[in-house]
């Protein structure tokens, strides 16, 4: 949709894999160096608000009738917000998996622990394959990429709602982090 080249394909999953990076970090600061369960909420919220930024800031079609280069691509200003939500999904994105990891580790008992991620693991994989599957299927279908953006986001919050009535303890934690002011 950007009309850029494949380096510039590498810059948008530098840009996310750096937020990812970041999110974790301040994920750890912003638990008080404890398990905080109450970040998944949070970090839900941000994959939700920027999911769906994205969406609108994305352009219709690409900004010039040929390929850019990254230097060419990055002198379009809109190109800085995709890339600041692009940041901002991996920040959050950190702050949603890393409690939730963390959480996995500390509940589950040491003989069963490895288990317990592996199992994880590969349905995190199953998952992946299936989604990637699915997003190929709407995007042959016609779905523009900002708009498969759009419907993750929604489908993020509807999910997030749904784990928030079947697990209050996220929503309780969540609030209480905030009253707690550690951000």
């Amino acid at each position: 949709m950007l009309g850029g080249s494949e380096s510039s394909v590498t810059l948008l999953l530098a840009v996310f894999t750096l937020g990812i990076g970041l999110g974790s970090l301040l994920c750890e600061r912003m638990s008080g160096k404890r398990v905080e369960i109450g970040l998944v909420p949070f970090g839900s919220i941000g994959l939700t608000l920027f999911g769906i930024d994205i969406y609108f800031a994305s352009p219709a079609g690409p900004f010039a009738p040929e390929v850019l280069g990254v230097a060419a691509l990055l002198s379009i200003p809109a190109v800085w917000h995709i890339l600041f939500d692009l940041l901002m999904l991996g920040v959050f994105g950190g702050f949603f998996i890393v409690p939730l990891y963390a959480l996995v580790q500390i509940r589950s008992s040491a003989a069963h622990r490895a288990r317990i991620i592996a199992a994880n693991n590969i349905l995190n994989a199953l998952f992946m394959v299936c989604g990637a599957l699915g997003a190929a299927s709407l995007l042959d279908a016609g779905l523009s990429i900002p708009a498969l953006f759009g419907l993750g986001a929604v489908a993020n919050a509807l999910v997030a709602i749904w784990v928030g009535r079947q697990a209050p303890e996220f929503l309780t934690r969540f609030v209480a982090w905030l009253k707690i002011g550690r951000f």
